[in-house]
């Protein structure tokens, strides 16, 4: 049944009925109601997805100035690099202790408190000028990250139906990518126009936004279960066969991220790309996500992971060992367009996966260990892409493309390709004697949006 039509309002009544206590409880009331009717486009999981394309938009802007700021204030190719480092480390060693704590404390709260702390940290930019405090800075901002993108993925597990996990998350990859891939060209434009310091400030904008956003009307708590001793018991399946599985796929989709970060962009330069051509890479792969994201997730759900998960491997395994080929730099970016469609049906069937496999109560320490098992691969793979690329420049390349191709014989396997099926794991927590009894279905998710 479609939802009445909304009567026009004036422009008082609308301010009332967003300030008025009543009124707003009414409203965050309403956005639990239609998320638990087993929809994905419901307000509160759209709402959830802009704040995710907000915030990313924020981090897109400086994404570039990082790196040229550095430069500006005196640090040296080595300290630059030790900037990315950082990020890299004290993300994947935050993230599991910031994914218990979004379990205990609620995945709305740890993602308003991410975000808060993002914005400060970026505003930090402005006043420092030594290399030593900016790779400390860098440090800290690993740590906000990994305090935004898990607790929004696990809340987003929480809102979405059970059968339409991946279509949501590939809806808040479309939402991540255009935030990224719009951020970085506004940044540069604004700090080319009005300078370094004025961009650090308007990039704390959409991240400030965001947090508003999440404290007044995203849900906050996400716990099914009140007993410890159930949370304590349901603790030995974080790293169960199947979460396994998804944890090894994330690191290998997640070497794309290293090698583009440590060498793509000298790669394409040396190649002769002019920085257009460059930024045209960028942008031929980011679109088919954008697109196909929320389109692959439905297919996957619909369909199975598995073979979409093969697909996206042996494609990028194939692209990678070309990339590492002589090549013209155009060709680059023409094979991008494919990296992307691939890339998309991989990690939204990825997402699915590890959804499939996920206890309620451990969503938000499953989401960061997924996320720290990414960004270690990230960390080593451009660490060794920055000392092999000097040996020949295509070798980083032709590594990943190893990998790649590596982890898609591994799907061949039987006893690996059983693991795909459904129903060949079950997510049911254990029994605890002291917990009450199950509500029912309805009455369940109504509870794992309750904020308060």
């Amino acid at each position: 049944m479609s939802p009445p039509p909304l009567k026009r309002r004036g422009l008082c009544q609308t301010l009332a009925f967003f300030y008025h206590p009543e009124s707003g409880h009414s409203m965050l009331r309403a956005l639990r109601q239609r998320s638990a009717s087993g929809g994905v486009y419901t307000p509160a999981i759209l709402l959830l997805v802009f704040v995710v394309g907000t915030s990313f938009l924020g981090v897109g802007f400086i994404v570039p100035l990082r790196a040229l700021y550095g430069r500006e204030v005196g640090a040296t190719s080595g300290e630059i690099g030790l900037m990315a480092s950082a990020a890299l480390l004290t993300g994947f060693f935050a993230a599991p202790p910031i994914g218990r704590l979004s379990d205990r404390l609620g995945h709305g709260y740890v993602l308003f408190a991410g975000l808060v702390i993002h914005t400060l940290l970026v505003l930090a930019y402005i006043p420092i000028e030594n290399p030593v405090l900016l790779i400390a800075l860098r440090g800290l901002e690993g740590i906000a990250v990994v305090g935004i993108l898990p607790p929004a993925r696990a809340l987003a597990n929480t809102l979405a139906p059970p059968a339409r996990q991946a279509e949501t998350l590939g809806l808040m990859s479309a939402a991540q990518t255009v935030g990224i891939l719009l951020g970085p060209t506004f940044g540069l434009l604004l700090a080319s126009a009005v300078g370094y310091h004025q961009a650090f400030l308007v990039a704390s904008v959409p991240l400030a936004a965001g947090a508003v956003l999440a404290w007044f009307f995203l849900p906050r708590r996400a716990t099914v279960y009140s007993s410890e001793t159930a949370a304590r018991a349901v603790t030995a399946q974080l790293f169960t066969r199947p979460l396994l599985l998804a944890y090894s796929v994330q690191i290998i989709l997640a070497t794309t991220q290293g090698v583009g970060a440590a060498v793509w962009t000298i790669y394409m330069a040396d190649l002769g790309a002019s920085p257009l051509v460059i930024g045209l890479s960028f942008t031929t792969f980011a679109i088919p996500i954008i697109l196909l994201a929320p389109i692959a997730g439905r297919m996957a759900d619909r369909h199975g992971r598995y073979w979409y998960v093969l697909f996206g491997l042996s494609v990028c395994g194939v692209l990678f060992v070309i990339y590492g080929l002589p090549i013209n730099p155009i060709w680059l970016v023409i094979l991008s367009v494919p990296e992307g469609v691939a890339a998309a049906f991989a990690r939204t069937a990825t997402d699915g996966l590890l959804a499939d496999a996920t206890p309620p109560s451990l969503r938000g320490r499953i989401q960061a260990t997924y996320s720290a098992a990414g960004t270690g691969s990230a960390f080593v793979v451009a660490t060794v892409s920055g000392f092999i690329y000097g040996l020949y420049r295509g070798l980083p390349f032709l590594m990943v493309g190893g990998i790649f191709l590596a982890g898609a014989v591994a799907l061949l396997l039987p006893q690996v390709a059983r693991m795909f099926a459904p129903g060949a794991f079950k997510t049911t927590p254990p029994a605890d004697t002291n917990a009450e009894a199950a509500p029912p279905a309805e009455e369940l998710g109504r509870e794992r949006v309750a904020s308060e």
